[in-house]
């Protein structure tokens, strides 16, 4: 019997089967019985990509991706539209409410869980940001102080990221942090790690305080 799911989102290029190690590598606490999903994206014209085709999840203007991107990039309404039929599928197959969903993505996918995460009609048990940053930013994070509020959210990032620039990942974690602080009680955990001497990628030490979260709001 199906107890709890993981939707992990993969970044610009990549395809789920990247990610799908993740079904081997993660445990959560017993008795606990995990469904795993790895979609993949569409291909579509990127502009960062010389226009070419890859799969993305919406288009991105410059690598590295800094500040100065746009945050309401074309082909974000689908992409949001399909993770949340994804979402409604797994919880209606698996007879599971959405405080035992896990959505979690890496890069251009660490953008989309933390949208996806925010703007999904009810609470999820978690959302993890690696290497990635805020779409639709206010709208984003007002989310995460309103609705959203006690969804325990990991953002973790590389310090020596060249692809996706670490303050992103700290910016977004700040502002998310400061306005559940504004809320009222301080809303749910927010954690912060951010790795030395690490690139655009998943560090093994990340991986393990991914595994050390899951345990911690998993119940």
């Amino acid at each position: 019997m199906i107890t709890h799911a993981v939707i992990w989102i993969h970044g610009l290029g990549d395809t789920g089967r990247g990610w799908s190690f993740l079904s081997q590598q993660l445990r959560f606490p017993a008795p606990a019985n995990v469904h795993y999903e790895f979609p993949t994206a569409d291909e579509q014209r990127v502009t960062c990509n010389g226009n070419s085709k890859s799969t993305s999840w919406f288009d991105i203007n410059d690598i590295p991706v800094t500040a100065t991107e746009n945050d309401n990039p074309a082909g974000i309404d689908a992409s949001l539209s399909r993770i949340h039929a994804l979402i409604d599928s797994v919880i209606e197959k698996h007879s599971i409410t959405a405080d035992k969903v896990v959505l979690g993505g890496f890069s251009q996918g660490g953008a989309m869980s933390l949208l996806a995460g925010s703007t999904y009609k009810a609470p999820l048990g978690a959302v993890l940001c690696l290497s990635g940053w805020l779409l639709r930013a206010d709208l984003n994070v007002k989310n995460w102080s309103a609705g959203q509020a006690r969804t325990p959210v990991f953002i973790g990032h590389g310090m020596d990221d060249n692809v996706v620039v670490t303050e992103l990942g700290k910016t977004a974690a700040e502002r998310i942090k400061e306005a559940r602080q504004a809320c009222g009680d301080g809303g749910g955990v927010v954690e912060l790690k951010l790795y030395p001497d690490t690139g655009h990628g998943a560090a093994e030490e990340e991986l393990v305080d991914v595994q050390q979260f899951l345990n911690k709001v998993i119940k």
